[in-house]
């Protein structure tokens, strides 16, 4: 059974996939230091705690130890140079180590040539090198994803959803790539087919194949997903108007545990007030 340290385990993506490995009977160990949105990755981390297999290690990235895992998912700031070092210096000969990258890293000429059309896109790039060079001199498996933007339960950005097309709205003081939409279903389904690789260093990007729904001429075609297909048996099964159907419902379910929770806690909170003076 693999054991599957993840850097940033209770971040957006990093929690679905979390919840994803300990579903298919893995060990899972999350590593956050719930410096952002803490309250609620405490409601997350006590939903993946439910879970024998779930360990949760709440410290800066730089400072944990992933030594002993047999794969490493950093779904961290990817933006953090010192982190991304320390947790490549612990990587063992026989670790997978999988970095989450950004389509930014094209631009958009329907080519998708090597161009970053961010900053945000400029800095991966860098990255990615660090990683090449680390696998290379280490001799770890390592496979770079590059996303695009990726929408489901706890999204931590706005998006404005239309029957063909997607509005952005950044929130967060983080770029997004805007080349195509993934539901993020489909994107912890390729990060789990990686987990699979045992050697060699592989970049890959996921797309919908279809159109980029940012575009609201429609003449713009979304990313292909040949490569990933051929490496991790990766197709985008959720159409924007199902991941659309699919994030609503699974909102509303959150806001109603939410409330009744907020109902219970209330409850606990005036009978721990009144006690009942007949017992």
């Amino acid at each position: 059974m693999k054991h599957v340290k993840i850097a940033g385990g209770l971040g957006f993506i990093g929690f679905h996939l979390a919840r994803k490995l300990l579903d298919e009977g893995c060990f899972v160990t999350a590593v956050d230091s719930l410096e952002k949105r803490s309250e609620l990755k405490l409601t997350l981390e006590m939903e993946l705690g439910r879970n024998a297999h779930f360990t949760f290690l709440q410290t800066q990235i730089e400072q944990a130890d992933f030594g002993d895992a047999d794969v490493v998912v950093f779904a961290a700031n990817n933006e953090n140079r010192d982190a991304l070092e320390a947790v490549l210096r612990q990587c063992q000969s026989d670790c997978l180590f999988v970095f989450l990258s950004t389509t930014d890293v094209y631009e958009n000429s329907g080519e998708w040539r090597i161009q970053p059309v961010t900053e945000y896109g400029e800095v991966m790039l860098a990255q990615e090198e660090k990683i090449r060079a680390a696998c290379t001199k280490t001799g770890f498996a390592a496979v770079i994803i590059r996303l695009p933007t990726v929408y489901g339960l706890h999204q931590p950005y706005d998006l404005k959803f239309g029957r063909q097309f997607v509005s952005y709205e950044d929130g967060t003081g983080k770029t997004e790539s805007m080349h195509d939409l993934l539901y993020i279903d489909d994107v912890t389904n390729a990060l789990a087919a990686a987990m699979a690789i045992d050697s060699g260093h592989h970049t890959i990007h996921l797309g919908s194949g279809t159109f980029n729904p940012f575009d609201q001429t429609g003449d713009s075609n979304g990313l292909d997903y040949q490569k990933a297909h051929e490496l991790l048996g990766f197709f985008p099964r959720t159409s924007l108007a199902e991941g659309i159907k699919k994030y609503q419902l699974a909102n509303e379910k959150w806001q109603r545990q939410k409330k009744l929770t907020a109902m219970y806690d209330e409850t606990k909170s005036m009978a721990a007030k009144h006690p009942n003076t007949n017992h």
